[in-house]
């Protein structure tokens, strides 16, 4: 059996053949996470934010939302964005405001626990920072589905009179993956 040697161009062509595949996959993820991360803009009351689109923008669920956008294509609970406006004295500090809406949250999450809280620097702004997590049950009893486990954070920011709450809720299997998406959502926000 005699087998042809491989010339220089067959060398090449194998060699190119890998180069361009791994340069479409490369090309190819960049285009996937710039789909994955456009934003359309919005500006209500003095705020301005990058809403991920794509995403359905909700009704506000109380009076002090002025932005809730769900993600209805992720798995489990649908990974929310919250932006609320509380007006607050002027000598309020966010432990206090903290304080509110955490008791906010146990009258209307099932299950709702807080994980932790301490003062943080968000993009050179400081907050109050919550992490939380609740249950979240299909009220219909024909589905018979298991509760999901939801975890939140929110970071609250206090200025001249008000609070601003960003929130973020997701599935706690989808939480780590989708949390750098909503810091891009975050440090969007002006006011």
């Amino acid at each position: 059996m005699h087998t042809k040697p491989n010339s220089l161009g067959d060398k090449y062509a194998e060699i190119t053949v890998i180069a361009v595949t791994a340069l479409a996959l490369v090309l190819g993820w960049f285009y996937k996470t710039s789909i994955e991360n456009a934003s359309l803009p919005f500006q209500a009351e003095g705020i301005t934010v990058a809403a991920p689109k794509g995403w359905l923008q909700a009704d506000p669920a109380n009076d002090t939302e002025i932005l809730r956008v769900i993600n209805i294509n992720s798995s489990g609970f649908s990974t929310t964005y919250v932006v609320s406006k509380i007006t607050i004295a002027e000598d309020v500090p966010a432990l206090e405001v903290a304080s509110i809406v955490a008791l906010n949250h146990a009258q209307d999450l099932l299950a709702f626990r807080v994980l932790n809280q301490q003062e943080v620097q968000v993009y050179g702004r400081p907050a109050y920072e919550v992490e939380y997590a609740f249950v979240e049950s299909n009220p219909d009893l024909t589905h018979s589905e298991l509760p999901k486990v939801v975890r939140g954070v929110d970071y609250i920011f206090v200025e001249n009179g008000q609070a601003i709450v960003v929130s973020y809720q997701a599935d706690e299997k989808n939480y780590e993956a989708d949390l750098n998406r909503f810091l891009l959502f975050l440090r969007s926000i002006n006011f």
